[in-house]
């Protein structure tokens, strides 16, 4: 690594990622520092054991996995870690929220639709986002039908979504000349695609960065930014994790970019400001305004029907649900093999629904190696594949739209806390499990609940917030083009912006503004339908490098 770059990247999700791309193709030196690691699709952990083991991230452990699971009050959240960031885990929608969620008074005036279109646009085709065309031999998954199926009863208009999953014949990427395989309908979604056909970022931005030039350099934890004298750009300091070196290093740029994820960032930029005092002036606003994205997780509907909710991408359909207080959506949901058999294991016998608060607890303390995990999973070995509760049962993912009110603190010991409560959102929830059950109704099944929500907490996979844009620092931290109030060439680029909750997958709205901000960076202006200045998403035929 040099010691200075024109810019410096601190993460490599959707944020940083497409940043790096664009700023590396406009002739910039750039760095990305990401605190996982790199994962070969050879590499992602598959059995229930090896999830234990390999499969979460915990620094103090020195277990550093591919997901990361953290547990606060009223509020659990996951995330994915490694390069490519959450695209690694995610379950590759790109849908677009409505109009209106623009409307809200929270966000910049700057920031519209028809703005964001071009973005939009732009982040879609470079995703190769499509609704499913099922694999030659393939047919829907069952799940799929029977989420559509309820739909139609419900008289409701179902539809198939755009994801970022590569279904036909074998092929080398177009944007980042790796190889893939048609998606195999293992499932595996969430805990990385061994075909590589989900196009996670390492498949596309990154790989395309690369060949411009950017340098990634994974199990680098960023832990300060602090500005150089005399406006001379920011020195950002970080420890590597890959043992090879104990010491502090440090890198130089004008302009850095932070893009650690909703939490990271947080965590690092309030670190800064109230822990280390090298960025002082950041926004009062800072860690204010975290939603969950109106997640509604886990809940579902068991029926008497043949249903499989595991083959298949994770999410294939999806149908509004909007009523005229709020906006809602809802798609169906599968989920990895060792989940379902975990799940499976405590369910076949005959375990009620009134349980399963214990039975989640029971899997995520297994699934992190709390508490005896490894000893759980053997111990119900034998009645993994038994009961066959979980054939029949249709998971769903519900998005509304929640207060956007949570603070994202740090605690007495410096870590990262969240103050969520879910009052002023009651009735936005309980309008979505009210959608829920209509959902099952018309599949003639029982609505299971969300475990955790009967115990008052929630699961979101879809963190926002907490660095929120506004036009001025008063009510936020960064402006319209994500530029950090009072520090010239500081910008933050992930889901951490966005000041309300979307009620759709926030990926493409953060593709998006990502695209935007890079694009402002570069120019100073907006992109325009059919701009001469667009920037190419094609592999150059002259690259020299290898994809990692």
């Amino acid at each position: 690594m040099k010691r200075r770059y024109d810019v410096v990247v601190i993460g490599s999700g959707f944020g940083g990622s497409i940043t790096a791309c664009r700023l590396a193709q406009a002739g910039k030196s750039v760095c990305v520092l990401e605190q996982g690691r790199h994962w070969r699709n050879v590499d992602f952990p598959r059995s229930p054991s090896e999830i234990a083991r390999n499969g979460f991230w915990d620094r103090e452990s020195d277990r550093l996995g591919l997901l990361d699971y953290r547990v606060f009050r009223r509020m659990h959240v996951i995330q994915g870690c490694g390069v490519g960031g959450g695209s690694l885990h995610y379950f590759n929608v790109h849908l677009r929220p409505p109009a209106a969620i623009f409307r809200d008074r929270r966000w910049p005036a700057g920031i519209d639709m028809e703005t964001l279109d071009p973005y939009y646009d732009l982040a879609r085709d470079m995703l190769d986002a499509e609704p499913l065309c099922p694999p030659a031999g393939r047919l829907l998954p069952s799940r799929t039908t029977a989420f559509l199926e309820a739909c139609e009863r419900a008289e409701r208009n179902g539809e198939l979504v755009p994801i970022a999953v590569y279904a036909g014949p074998g092929r080398r990427n177009r944007h980042g000349d790796v190889p893939q395989q048609p998606c195999d309908y293992s499932g595996d979604c969430m805990i990385g695609c061994a075909t590589q056909a989900k196009n996670s970022l390492d498949v596309n931005y990154l790989a395309l960065a690369r060949a411009h030039g950017a340098e990634v350099h994974p199990l680098h934890h960023v832990h300060q930014i602090a500005p150089v004298a005399r406006g001379r750009g920011y020195r950002v300091s970080y420890r590597r994790l890959d043992g090879l070196d104990d010491d502090p290093g440090q890198v130089r740029a004008d302009t850095v970019i932070v893009a650690a994820g909703t939490l990271g960032t947080a965590e690092l930029l309030l670190s800064c400001r109230d822990r280390l005092g090298t960025l002082p002036d950041l926004s009062p606003a800072l860690g204010q305004g975290f939603s969950g994205n109106g997640d509604q997780l886990l809940a579902g509907t068991l029926t008497d029907a043949d249903i499989d909710a595991g083959p298949g991408p994770s999410i294939t359909a999806g149908a509004d649900f909007a009523t005229s207080t709020q906006q809602m959506y809802v798609e169906d949901l599968g989920l990895p093999g060792p989940l379902f058999w975990f799940i499976e294991g405590m369910l076949a016998d005959g375990a009620a629904a009134r349980d399963l608060p214990r039975l989640i607890k029971n899997f995520i303390e297994g699934a992190l190696d709390i508490h005896g995990a490894t000893r759980r999973l053997v111990r119900d070995g034998e009645r993994l594949f038994g009961g066959a509760r979980t054939r029949g049962f249709l998971p769903y993912l519900g998005m509304c739209e929640d207060a956007a009110d949570g603070e994202l603190v740090l605690d007495r010991s410096g870590s990262l806390d969240l103050h969520w409560d879910p009052a002023a959102s009651q009735t936005n929830f309980e309008e979505m499990e009210g959608a829920l059950r209509e959902l099952s109704g018309a599949l003639d099944g029982e609505y299971v609940p969300s475990p955790l929500w009967l115990v008052g907490d929630l699961l979101t996979a879809h963190p926002l917030g907490g660095c929120r844009m506004a036009t001025d620092s008063a009510e936020g931290v960064v402006s319209d083009s994500c530029e950090v109030h009072g520090y010239p060439g500081l910008f933050v680029v992930d889901g951490s912006i966005v000041p309300t909750a979307l009620s759709r997958n926030p990926t493409a709205t953060i593709s998006a503004l990502a695209e935007r901000a890079a694009f402002r960076m570069v120019h100073g202006r907006e992109l325009l339908p059919g701009d001469a200045e667009t920037p190419s998403n094609e592999w150059p035929e002259y690259a020299e490098v290898t994809p990692a």
